[in-house]
Order: structure tokens, then C-alpha cells, then sequence
């Protein structure tokens, strides 16, 4: 493309809100706009902004004339153009005369000899030294055949999403620094280019995966170049800290070792992402995934072990992201139903738990329950393997396991086992099993629906088991964080007294208008109390955005000693609150209405 586009200004103002609109007319009119140039359908301006550099514009126009990207360095995130958009392209509009027309890079390079193009790229690696990465990832990088991009990935939208998301946290960052609102996390900007990845990787393209997180870490990379070096030791920082990269080296390892990748491309990937760890924010992200594609599958003492022939993967001190490695690979054998091989690197990296469910999964049932029994401490982890066996039709052996589990650990701990193993059991006939498990999970958590599956169970045997029950409630309730349900049980129990006494005993329980509307017509004198004291709490105070709930405790109030035949007391009240609040103007029509 030789000529200008024929760009209208009524396009441009469309592709704005109507501020950046007024704001890019503006700045166009203040001489804003530096070095407007334009190279073969390629715009591009530097515009003085608010920040000491100016902002980078670039605007790539299709062989129609239509805009197909508009790109610039500042942290705008609103809909449409930005206000320096809009004014570099009001000067290829209303000053065409002022932008200076170049050859593409391209033209300029045709021509030219070897050594001539050998000694401008190292003119660019001394003068730059960012660039020499750069040109060495495109020299490295490994081409993939054009189907395996899908057509609903959008490389290049992905790219600017992530510049843009990283320049509005830098933002936020400096302001956090200066004290003004929280921390924000750089990694969050990565978010939709690995959840992107996760979902080509779930549907077995793990080569189009890898473009993506290529183009996501490019991005970051390209992002980062674009702040103030200050600017980045703060993000560098905080991600440190409080970042989360562990997901994109988990799913970047899981890319590598899902492809299949020839040795030509593993020493391709290798380098390439040698050369990110130079300078990416985070760096130690990528070693997992390095250290994934240097190995591949076919490292000597991996393949040793998953053939039976090592008892160790790694010599020497293991990396701290191993356990994390050898959970990707196992997912991935998993996952091609290569079970004795992923049962002998479980078990030699110390994946208990995973090393089990293998066993179990590979139909080696009776095996995996007699090395749980050995193995397992954490009662937790038993009942993941227990609901495996029972899935899979093992029904005794999951059973067995979890009654071995409700030895194990603290009480706490057992709780979900209990619960599930009562009611695997006694859908499965085991009528002393459901009830000791029963029992279990009514000590680890004393709720409501544990107490009534406990009763379910003792069947004809509760009335003489009650008490035991009730006396293990009475030891939990004075837990604040068990009370609640403990009054629950009492009014399940109609045991009113208990039950008020634990709402007098945490004031703050939620359940006082269930237990008063529980005890209303046995304590009537107790609850109109209770009712009178949460209203007197709140116009007391003065709350005026509270007084409609004051109002519904009184009313509560008003109707039980109504309906207790002590309407003159109700009538005294009353006359009492509209004398103390005769000058809360808001409050004393609404104390008025309940006469």
C-alpha cells in the first residue's frame, strides 16, 4: 500500500467515546504529535501525555484501508481509541503534508548483501542489547504447521491484552507504593492467555497451547520493556512475594511434554526459553518447564525408573518444583493409560497419595488398600482412595479402608470420612459400620443433620443412646463457632431451656428469632425480653437506617405478649418508648404505628 488510506474523521470518531474524541482534537491543535510516519499501511506517531516519555502509537491499516490495529504504550483501558490515537490519525487526516512516508523494512533490506544485513543486526545487539534475545528466539523459534493455531485463538489480540492489563497494574502498583490502595499482582495480567492454554491443552492440542503461552510470555516481556525500569523493579517485587507464576509454569510443562516434540525442537524450546528467563519478570517460573523440555521423556534415569530399573529420578539435591513436575507427568501418563509407568514414578518421587490412586485405578484394589493402611496418616486422603475403590466396584475394600481411616488423626479430620462412610455403609447393609461412623461424625461435628442421621441409624436403639448424645452436645456448645447448632438440636429436642440459655450465652448468635418464635407461647416473658433488648439496641443508638428492624423486633414483641393476654404491659411499653424518643422524628410515626 503506496497511498494514504481514505480515512474519514466521522470513522475515527466512531472508533472513540466522545472524550477521547474532544481530548485526541486537542491535543492534535497543542502540537502534541511528534515523528508521524507512515511505512506501507503501517501508522505510526509518538504523542507527548501526561508521563515524561511520550506515548508510542502504531496504527496497521489491511490492503482495503481498514484499520486492523490500533496500538499505544498508555495506560488508557476505556472502550474505543484512545485520545493519542485518535490524534496521530486526525494528522493523516487534516496534515497529511506532515507525515514523513518511508519504506517498509522490508523494501529497505531487499538488496542488500549478507554481510551488510550481518552488521546492521549487530549494530542493533550493541546499540540494543534487549534485541540480541529477541532476534535469537525468532532464529530458534520452531515453526509449527498453520493448522495447528485454531481459528478462535487470536495471538495478535492476546498480545495487546496483556501489554495493556500489565501497564493499568503497573499503575496500580506505583499508587500502591505510595501508599494509596492495595497491592495489585503482575501475574494476573497472564490470566486469559493460561486459561486460554488450559482449554487447548484439555482438547489435545498441546502445540497450539504453546503459541499461545509463547505469546503471552513476549508480551509480559514486551510489556515490562515498555515501564519505567523503577516502575518494573516494583512489579518485579511484588510478584516475588505475592504472585502467582506457579500456573504458568504447570501448564507451560504440560504443553512441552503433551507435544511430542522431535530433539530438533526440544533444544529449540530450550533456548528460547533460556533467553525469556534473561529477562522476564519472574524468572524462576520458567525453570520447571526448561528443565521439563531439556529432559523430555527420555531422560536416561527417568526412563530407568519408569521401567523398574531406578529407585530415583534426580541426582543429587531435588528442585523445588520436583513434586510439581512429577504431578504434570503423572497426569499426562495418567491420562494415556500408561499406569505401570506412572505407578513407578509415583511411588519414586514420593507421590503417596497419587502412587494409591494408580494401584486402585489400574485395578490393583486389594494391593492399594494394604499400602494405604501402611502409608496413609491423614484420614482425608484415605477417603479420596475409599471413594475411588467403592467407584470402581470394590465395595468391601473401600469400606475396610475407610473404617482403617476412622482411627487415623484428629477428629476433625475424620469428619467427612465419617459422614460419607455412614452412608456408603448403610446403603450397602453394614448397619454396625454406618453406626459407628455415624457416631463419628455426630463427635467431629455435632450439626443438626448429624444428629438426626445418627438417630436414623440407631433406629429402636436411640431412646437408650439419647442421653449419651445430648451429654456430648452439652460438652461442644460452649464453642462459639458450634453454639448455633447446638441450639438447633434443643429445638429439634424442644429442650427450650438449653436453647435459651446458649442465646444468652452468645448474644451474637443468629439464632435468636428461631428460638423465640420457638418459646413464645411456653416463655413469653423470656421472649418479648429478648425481642424489646434487640430493638432498645438499635434506637438507643440512634441508628436511623436500622429503626425498620427495631420496629419488626417490636412488633414480634407486641404480639407475643398480646397473644399472652398482658396487653396493658404492651400499652406501658409503648407509652414509655414514645415518651424516651418523642424527639426522633423518623423514629416516633413508626413507634406510633405499632399502637
Amino acid at each position: 500500500m503506496s497511498a494514504f488510506p481514505a480515512l474519514s474523521e466521522e470513522r475515527v470518531r466512531r472508533r472513540a467515546i466522545e472524550a477521547s474524541w474532544r481530548r485526541g482534537i486537542r491535543y492534535l491543535e497543542s502540537g502534541a504529535v511528534l515523528e508521524v510516519v507512515w511505512r506501507e499501511g503501517t501508522l505510526t506517531a509518538w504523542v507527548e501525555g501526561s508521563e515524561i516519555r511520550p506515548y508510542h502509537v502504531r496504527v496497521r491499516f489491511n490492503e482495503q484501508g481498514e484499520i486492523e490495529e490500533a496500538f499505544c504504550s498508555c495506560p488508557y483501558e476505556g472502550d474505543g481509541d484512545c485520545k493519542h490515537i485518535v490524534a496521530a490519525l486526525l494528522v493523516l487526516i487534516r496534515h497529511p503534508e506532515k507525515v514523513s512516508v518511508r519504506p517498509a523494512l522490508r523494501t529497505l533490506l531487499e538488496g542488500r548483501s549478507r554481510e551488510q544485513l550481518i552488521d546492521l543486526l549487530q549494530f542493533l545487539a550493541d546499540r540494543y542489547p534487549e534485541t540480541l534475545e529477541a532476534m535469537e528466539a525468532f532464529l530458534t523459534a520452531p515453526v509449527p504447521p498453520p493448522a495447528e493455531q485454531p481459528a478462535e485463538v487470536n495471538l495478535a489480540a492476546l498480545r495487546d491484552q496483556i501489554r495493556t492489563t500489565l501497564r493499568r497494574i503497573a499503575r496500580g502498583a506505583y499508587q500502591a507504593y505510595s501508599g494509596d490502595e492495595g497491592w495489585p499482582v503482575p501475574s494476573g495480567a497472564l490470566d486469559p492467555a493460561l486459561r486460554q492454554a488450559r482449554s487447548l491443552l484439555d482438547r489435545g492440542e498441546p502445540r497450539a497451547a504453546l503459541l499461545v503461552l509463547e505469546t503471552a510470555v513476549t508480551a509480559w516481556i514486551e510489556g515490562g520493556r515498555l515501564l519505567d525500569p523503577d516502575l518494573l523493579q516494583i512489579l518485579a517485587d511484588i510478584e516475588q512475594e505475592e504472585g502467582n507464576l506457579e500456573a504458568l509454569a504447570e501448564v507451560w510443562t504440560e504443553a512441552l511434554l503433551s507435544a511430542d516434540l522431535s530433539v530438533e525442537e526440544r533444544r529449540a524450546w530450550e533456548r528460547k526459553l533460556e533467553s525469556w528467563m534473561k529477562t522476564m519478570i519472574g524468572e524462576d517460573a520458567l525453570a520447571m518447564p526448561l528443565t521439563a523440555v531439556r529432559q523430555g521423556w527420555d531422560d536416561p534415569r527417568l526412563l530407568a525408573v519408569m521401567t523398574g530399573d531406578a529407585r530415583r529420578v534426580w541426582e543429587g539435591e531435588r528442585p523445588s518444583f520436583a513434586d510439581d513436575l512429577a504431578q504434570v507427568r503423572l497426569r499426562i501418563l495418567r491420562a494415556r493409560g500408561r499406569y505401570e509407568e506412572a505407578i513407578r514414578l509415583a511411588k519414586a518421587e514420593g507421590q503417596t497419595l497419587l502412587y494409591l490412586q494408580l494401584l486402585a485405578e489400574a485395578g490393583k484394589g486389594e494391593q492399594a488398600t494394604r499400602e494405604a493402611r501402611r502409608m496413609l496418616q491423614d484420614p482425608y486422603e484415605v477417603l479420596i482412595l475409599a471413594r475411588i475403590l467403592t467407584e470402581r466396584g470394590e465395595i468391601d475394600l473401600g469400606l475396610e479402608l475407610g473404617a482403617h481411616g476412622l482411627t487415623l488423626g484428629d477428629e476433625r479430620r475424620r469428619v467427612s470420612l465419617a459422614e460419607w462412610l455412614h452412608d456408603q455403609a448403610e446403603s450397602h447393609g453394614r448397619l454396625d459400620l454406618a453406626r459407628r461412623a455415624a457416631w463419628e461424625a455426630f463427635k467431629a461435628r455435632p450439626t443438626a443433620e448429624n444428629y438426626l442421621r445418627l438417630k436414623a441409624c440407631m433406629g429402636e436403639e436411640w431412646e437408650s443412646h439419647r442421653r449419651q448424645a445430648l451429654d456430648l452436645l452439652a460438652a461442644h456448645a460452649s464453642s462459639p463457632d458450634r453454639a448455633d447448632e447446638a441450639i438447633e438440636i434443643y429445638l429439634l429436642e424442644k429442650r427450650y431451656p438449653e436453647a435459651m440459655a446458649l442465646v444468652e450465652k452468645h448474644p451474637g448468635s443468629n439464632k435468636l428469632e428461631k428460638v423465640v418464635e420457638a418459646v413464645r407461647d411456653d416463655y413469653p416473658d423470656w421472649a418479648f425480653a429478648r425481642c424489646y433488648r434487640r430493638a432498645a439496641e438499635i434506637m438507643d443508638s440512634g441508628r436511623s437506617a436500622d429503626y425498620e428492624t427495631a420496629i419488626a423486633w417490636l412488633r414480634r414483641g407486641r404480639d407475643i405478649l398480646l397473644r399472652s393476654g398482658q396487653a396493658e404491659r404492651w400499652q406501658a411499653v409503648l407509652d414509655e418508648l414514645l415518651r424516651k424518643h418523642q424527639r426522633k422524628h423518623k423514629l416516633k410515626p413508626m413507634l406510633e404505628g405499632l399502637r
